[in-house]
């Protein structure tokens, strides 16, 4: 936490508090060495410009007001300064009258010059002794004695002549005069703390009225009154009385009553304010300049605080993209590859490395090679699908963007390409192509053997009537014999064609499912006996009817015992289990014979490719076909000399279970 603190002596502080974020957590950034592929959007601070010109409006009133503050104290200061230089002057000029007065000569002539000398000294204008009403008894400027000076305020509110004022007058040519004035009391003045350290004031008044009798109180004899004190052998000449028009004896000639009744005399001290004003006007530029100085550096500093917090905001902001960046280049699901001029690589991804099959940094190929040479004469991005051989021996195909990687002045500082690999894409495309034309042989085939099944019903007859009518002749009787199979051989496979080609509709059934496989068990039951297979046959007894096409999953299951038949030449078991779980019809069609070889487990779906030398390759190729057809799933596992299994998911409409 950063404080800005301000404070004076017997004032309050001022504190203004600034928070800063934390700490910004730097994540290694390994996207590119020369930064980011594209340039990033610039960002802002997010401080808005407001809340710095309100802060440091706010900094501007708090230093303005300090500097009234410090003003206002020097301001007292001065005031304090020069009432105490009056003060002073004050109680000097009646100490000095004080102990005039105990010459027995102190007259207005004496008090008059004793005024002038005082007023001689620095920053005086002058000094004056006036009446209650503003009469001036004495001034520095003996010119202005008799004259009015202004009807004073009460100046002696507690009665004891102690209380000290002062204020600020300006004179006839506009300066401005400091005055302290307090009643002129030089018979008072106070003790020194004595032995007991007790203050006290001791009146002189009775040694003043014993200074200044008036001739009415003298002795008839002419002889002087004894004087107060241990001296009592000194008297008062007649001499000493106090003389006509003198002010100061006339005044304090009189009993102390009689002086309150007369009125009080004021003194009053004017010092010239022209040095403190000039001190006043340094002290103000002084605390101007500090003052500005002093915010400068502040809203420096504020503003020093709010470009380091939006610079953190924005490098914080600027590594979460980055590393959003880093993150989003790592794992997307194409191949990425950064080439500078010299097409050396900068930058590439995991992707990349997979594709061209790399273990350490990937070797641009020479395919990606000549595209940035169209690119460089084009200055332009570029796509197409290139093909190669990869480093494991086959061929590689790419589907390659190219683009030029532009810097501030719209040049290409290198070239980024991204590539996925359309390897197995194309593989698919080219079987698809492969089984569409095999699909239009189909259906070429097929109308051919709808034609040929007419000329083969006429072959078939004519041998069937050759062997009837040369029955008696052996050899022309096996030849008639000979022709009848194969025209029947070749009519089944002409059959099975037809099967294949033709799009046979779904009609759906209430089936027993036991019976359906029990019927489908008897039809390959001579078979089965034939070459000693055994059959495990999986049915629950509670099993319910379903919905399926009876037909056509007779079909299928005859194909099925039919390919396992045929891989158990020496024995062995046929295992069928049958069971329906929501909504699904579940069989399981196994053998233990020799297996399917892994290199054929892709193509026993095919049409027409079988391993055997007597058999079409269309059995199991039907099996999917119809299972398509009633959108059925099928699934193979087998083991090369230890049997194969099919299972058949078939959706079925209802299967009398409630799920």
């Amino acid at each position: 936490m950063v404080k800005l603190r301000v404070c004076r002596p017997g004032h309050h502080n001022c504190l203004v508090n600034w928070g800063e974020q934390g700490k910004i957590k730097n994540k290694p950034m390994d996207f590119t060495r020369d930064g980011p592929m594209t340039e990033p959007k610039k960002r802002t601070t997010g401080i808005s410009p407001f809340i710095i010109m309100g802060a440091i409006l706010v900094l501007m009133s708090i230093f303005m007001l300090m500097a009234m503050d410090n003003i206002k104290e020097h301001d007292a200061r001065i005031v304090e300064k020069l009432t105490a230089k009056g003060t002073f002057l004050i109680r000097a000029f009646e100490a000095g009258t004080r102990t005039g007065m105990m010459t027995m000569r102190w007259r207005a002539a004496r008090v008059q010059n004793l005024l002038t000398e005082t007023a001689f000294q620095p920053e005086v204008k002058y000094l004056m002794i006036i009446t209650g009403d503003g009469k001036i008894l004495a001034h520095s400027d003996p010119e202005k004695i008799g004259t009015f000076y202004g009807k004073m305020p009460d100046v002696d509110p507690l009665g004891d002549g102690t209380a000290i004022f002062h204020r600020e007058v300006f004179s006839g040519e506009g300066d401005k005069t400091f005055e302290v004035f307090k009643v002129f009391t030089p018979a008072k003045r106070f003790h020194r703390p004595g032995p007991g350290g007790r203050m006290g004031r001791r009146r002189t008044a009775g040694a003043v009225q014993g200074l200044f009798l008036t001739r009415e109180s003298q002795p008839e004899t002419g002889t002087a009154p004894e004087i107060p004190g241990p001296a009592s052998s000194k008297k008062v000449h007649a001499s000493h009385q106090p003389a006509e028009g003198d002010w100061f004896s006339s005044h304090f000639s009189r009993c102390p009553e009689q002086c309150r009744d007369s009125g009080p005399q004021i003194i009053i001290a004017g010092l010239d304010m022209t040095g403190a004003a000039s001190g006043k006007r340094a002290y103000i530029n002084h605390v101007i300049i500090n003052g500005a100085v002093l915010f400068l550096m502040a809203s420096a500093g504020i503003v020093g605080l709010f470009m380091l917090q939006g610079y953190r905001s924005t490098r914080s902001s600027l590594s979460r993209v980055m590393a959003f960046s880093n993150r989003l280049v790592e794992t997307m699901p194409a191949g990425l590859i950064a080439v500078d001029l010299n097409l050396e690589i900068t930058s590439w991804n995991r992707e990349a490395m997979v594709i061209l099959g790399e273990k350490d940094k990937p070797v641009l190929p020479v395919a990606l090679v000549e595209m940035a040479a169209i690119m460089e004469e084009k200055n332009q991005k570029i796509s197409r699908e290139l093909a190669f051989p990869s480093l494991s021996g086959g061929s590689l195909v790419l589907d390659v963007v190219a683009s030029p990687i532009r810097d501030d002045g719209q040049g290409a500082s290198g070239y980024l390409f991204l590539f996925r690999d359309l390897t197995e894409l194309t593989a698919l495309k080219q079987e698809v192509e492969r089984s569409r034309r095999l699909a239009a042989v189909g259906k070429l085939a097929a109308g051919v053997a709808h034609e040929i099944r007419n000329p083969l019903s006429s072959i078939k007859g004519f041998a069937t009537y050759f062997r009837e009518r040369y029955k008696g002749v052996a050899e022309d009787r096996e030849t008639a014999d000979i022709m009848i199979h194969e025209v029947e051989r070749l009519n089944r496979a002409i059959t099975q064609l037809l099967e294949f080609a033709k799009p046979v509709p779904v009609v759906a059934r209430k089936v027993d499912v036991k019976d359906l496989v029990a019927h489908s068990l008897k039809l390959v039951e001579n078979d089965l006996a034939a070459r000693g297979i055994g059959v495990e046959k999986t049915i629950p007894r509670d099993q319910k009817e379903v919905t399926i096409d009876p037909d056509r999953l007779n079909q299928i299951l005859l194909n099925l015992y039919l390919n396992a038949i045929q891989a158990m030449d020496n024995g062995g078991t046929l295992g069928v289990k049958v069971t329906t779980e929501k909504g699904c019809l579940f069989v399981e069609v196994s053998d233990t014979g020799s297996g399917i070889a892994v290199s054929d487990m892709e193509k026993i779906f095919d049409p027409y490719y079988t391993t055997r030398a007597r058999g079409t390759g269309l059995g199991l190729a039907m099996v999917h076909r119809n299972l398509e057809t009633m959108g059925a799933d099928i699934r193979v596992e087998s083991r090369e000399g230890h049997g194969t299994t099919f299972f058949l998911k078939i959706p079925c409409l209802d299967t009398g279970e409630t799920e």
